[in-house]
C-alpha cells in the first residue's frame, strides 16, 4: 500500500510542477532514458527531447489534470486533460486523453503514455496542418525559425508563443 501512496504522490508533485512551467522540476521527475508519448501527437526519447515538450508547454500556458489516477506496482493510470493556448486557438476548450499510463522506476518516470480522444486529435491536427501552410506562405521566416524544413514543429517556448499568435491571426482573418 505505501508504493501507491508514494506514487499518486509523485503523480501529484509533478502535476503541480507542470501547472506552474518548473521545468527543472518536471525534469528532475524522469528518468535519463525516459520515455514520452503522446500517441498520435508526439513520440519523444531522452530529457533533452522531453524538456523541449515542457519548454513548448510553457510557451501556450498549458495547464494539465491528471484524474481518475490508481497505482500497481510500479505504474500509475489515469486520464488526463489538457488546456492551453494552442488547443484555444483550434477553438477547443481542452484535449482529453482517456488513457494515461505513467510507468516508474526508483519514483522517476521511466515512461508516459498517453492516448487522446480521436475526435478532437483530429480536429486539432486539421487546423494546425492549414494554420503550418498558412505560415509558410505569408510568414516565411517565422515558418523557418518554427518548422524544420521536413515541416516538422520545432518544440520551444518561443515557438509556442509565436505560434499562438500566428493561428489567432490566422482566425482573425477569417480562415
Amino acid at each position: 500500500m505505501a508504493v501507491e501512496y508514494d506514487l499518486l504522490t509523485v503523480v501529484e508533485t509533478f502535476e503541480d510542477a507542470a501547472n506552474r512551467h518548473a521545468i527543472d522540476e518536471i525534469m528532475a521527475m524522469f528518468s535519463d532514458d525516459a520515455e514520452f508519448e503522446l500517441v498520435g501527437l508526439a513520440r519523444l526519447v531522452g530529457k533533452k527531447e522531453i524538456r523541449a515538450i515542457f519548454e513548448y508547454d510553457a510557451g501556450v500556458k498549458g495547464e494539465i489534470q491528471l484524474i481518475n489516477c490508481t497505482a500497481k506496482t510500479a505504474t500509475v493510470s489515469c486520464q488526463l486533460v489538457e488546456r492551453n493556448d494552442r488547443l484555444r486557438a483550434a477553438g477547443l476548450d481542452k484535449l482529453l486523453y482517456p488513457s494515461c499510463v505513467l510507468s516508474f522506476t526508483n519514483k522517476l518516470i521511466r515512461s508516459w503514455r498517453a492516448v487522446p480522444d480521436p475526435e478532437p486529435a483530429r480536429t486539432l491536427d486539421q487546423f494546425w496542418g492549414a494554420v503550418r501552410l498558412w505560415i509558410a506562405e505569408h510568414y516565411p521566416a517565422d515558418y523557418a525559425r518554427i518548422f524544420t524544413p521536413e515541416g516538422r514543429f520545432i518544440r520551444n517556448r518561443d515557438n509556442g508563443e509565436r505560434a499562438v499568435q500566428l493561428a489567432r491571426e490566422y482566425r482573425s482573418r477569417g480562415y
